[in-house]
């Protein structure tokens, strides 16, 4: 890759609190560092940090992490020169990776961080007595519980704590709410994996009442011949509904220059394909709302992004809907606490939608959802490779995930 480039790619992980918030964001580049230049020519940090700061001032850390911390990782190159200071001290987390070497220079390096009021987390961590001088400054300690054995993690918890008792843990790599449930009885207070998308098991349970009505919704609004005015005064009958849709339609999204006032406005403005998608989005919404609100805000993003890749496989074509509800549903078993199997019994779906949520087959909806969860956990490799399968540029996701972004300002997830 050109060390000029202007190709940003930036993927974002959530980290979540004890109560399943979101306490801050872990920000994944496209490729490690090393491979944004030749080692062998003069100049490659430098190259490396505009690559970061220009995400930074291009996608902008507000719409990137909403207002919360955001962990970025640095080399020991970039620790030595004084990279972390180009960040602002409150936004930043400094995640020091594993194989930074603790050397006299790396020592002082953090020392100075560490009085200018520096946050910084010890990435992949795994005991050895080289690494104190670090455990003493550092505020957080990440563990890959992957990488332990529970009886080696509680030891290992113990001795850290033991040497630095205000120190915050971070699990890694959380993919079951037993293993969330164990890190919080071990002290652990920050969470990152995927814990929180997948369904529990849960024996002789049933659908609430109020959320089979808003799957009937679901149902009904996923046919291709669905009542528009049907839609209409479902909006107009339910307070909630019509006041968040005025909020939608007028908010900077839309970049409007008169606001619109009446129901029947809103309505029109949208059309019948975004009416539905805006609906089918508020459902989702009211179904998660004893869920963390991350879960929500992944569903928007999922939604945008599989509805733009559609663009970018058919220009020509304006069937973006299997693609937009392929993103949105892929997080309903989290969302209802059961399996994608189960669910799809309740509610009638495209094949290849079905096929996409089932994961499986070699469909453009299945490949396209496929790509956006690979974007969505940085793993570019994967995500390149399903992009050649799709006949679609890859450097064209970026400003895709930034649309995204825009349309997650758009609603308002507190109301």
């Amino acid at each position: 890759m050109n060390p000029a480039s202007s190709e940003i790619f930036v993927a974002r992980q959530p980290i979540f609190k004890r109560n399943k918030e979101v306490f801050a964001y872990e920000l994944l580049f496209r490729s490690s560092l090393a491979n944004f230049f030749d080692p062998s020519q003069a100049g490659g940090e430098q190259a490396t940090s505009r690559v970061i700061t220009s995400s930074f001032l291009l996608i902008g850390l507000p719409r990137l992490a909403g207002g919360k911390k955001v962990f970025v990782n640095f080399t020991e190159d970039l620790l030595l020169r004084g990279f972390p200071t180009l960040f602002p001290r409150q936004e930043i987390v400094v995640e020091i990776l594993e194989d930074v070497r603790v050397s006299r220079e790396v020592v002082a390096a953090c020392e100075a961080l560490a009085r200018r009021g520096y946050v910084m987390a010890l990435d992949d961590f795994l005991f050895g007595k080289k690494l104190l001088p670090l455990v003493g400054l550092a505020r957080i300690i990440k563990f890959d519980i992957r990488q332990l054995s529970r009886e080696e993690l509680a030891r290992q918890v113990a001795v850290v704590l033991g040497h630095n008792p205000k120190l915050k843990l971070l699990a890694e790599k959380v993919e079951t709410d037993q293993e969330f449930d164990y890190c919080k009885k071990l002290g652990f207070s920050l969470f990152q994996g995927y814990f929180f998308s997948r369904p529990k098991i849960v024996s002789g349970r049933d659908i609430a009442g109020s959320k089979l009505h808003y799957l009937q919704i679901l149902r009904l609004i996923q046919d291709e011949n669905y009542n528009f005015e049907q839609l209409a005064e479902i909006i107009t009958r339910d307070a909630s509904l019509a006041y968040k849709l005025l909020k939608y339609v007028n908010s900077a999204y839309f970049a409007r220059a008169r606001e619109i006032s009446a129901i029947k406005g809103a309505v029109i403005m949208l059309g019948e394909n975004n009416l539905r998608q805006w609906l089918s989005l508020m459902m989702l919404s009211y179904i998660a709302d004893d869920k963390p609100t991350e879960l929500l805000r992944q569903t928007i993003i999922r939604g945008s992004l599989c509805e733009q890749i559609a663009g970018l496989i058919s220009p020509s074509s304006a069937d973006s809907g299997p693609f937009h509800t392929a993103g949105m549903f892929s997080l309903l078993p989290a969302m209802l606490d059961k399996s994608m199997a189960d669910i799809l019994t309740e509610i009638s779906l495209a094949a290849e939608v079905v096929d996409a949520l089932l994961d499986r087959g070699e469909g453009v909806v299945t490949l396209a959802l496929r790509l956006v969860i690979a974007y969505e956990k940085g793993e570019w490799q994967m995500a390149e490779e399903i992009s050649r399968l799709l006949r679609v540029d890859f450097a064209a996701l970026p400003p895709l995930f930034e649309r995204s972004l825009d349309l997650l300002e758009a609603f308002d997830l507190s109301s």
